[in-house]
């Protein structure tokens, strides 16, 4: 299982990451993604009831549940709006993970005062890191005729 990271309101995420616990009713929050798709309207976002009614019930029912779980996800991969996973839990239960509790690298916590999540990707295995692409180089035909025109007079 990942590092628990807590995310304040206004701060970006470092991580890919399962939200756990939020400051509002029935685990809501309420994430800016205009750095992933440009959008500025707030997408909302919501704990599983099964992990939310874990955190509620404690700190130390907390840990002591997610002590020896295990995340089964797919391994990294480009695409932004897709999750598949479980959490499989110490005591055999097994709670199915979805796009909506996902916390993407990158967005931004709105209008929430705090969440709590486990990291899932981090670094270049985040999905943000893995949908950029190699920028390509920008010339003009005209560089690329003289440059060619060039290489030909060299050879003769």
């Amino acid at each position: 299982m990942g590092s628990l990271v807590k995310i304040k309101d206004n701060q970006f995420f470092p991580c890919d990451m399962l939200m756990v616990d939020s400051s509002l009713p029935k685990g809501i929050a309420y994430v800016e993604t205009k750095n992933l798709d440009g959008e500025t309207n707030l997408k909302h976002k919501q704990a599983e009831k099964a992990v939310l009614r874990l955190a509620k019930s404690g700190p130390d029912a907390c840990l002591t549940a997610f002590n020896g779980s295990v995340i089964d996800c797919e391994g990294p991969n480009e695409y932004l709006y897709k999750f598949e996973g479980n959490i499989k839990l110490s005591d055999g239960a097994v709670i199915p993970i979805d796009p909506d509790q996902i916390l993407l690298r990158g967005s931004c916590l709105r209008n929430t005062e705090w969440i709590v999540g486990i990291c899932i990707y981090s670094g270049h295995e985040t999905k943000i890191m893995k949908n950029g692409s190699n920028a390509r180089s920008k010339t003009s035909k005209i560089a690329l005729a003289t440059n060619k025109y060039i290489v030909i007079t060299m050879l003769f």
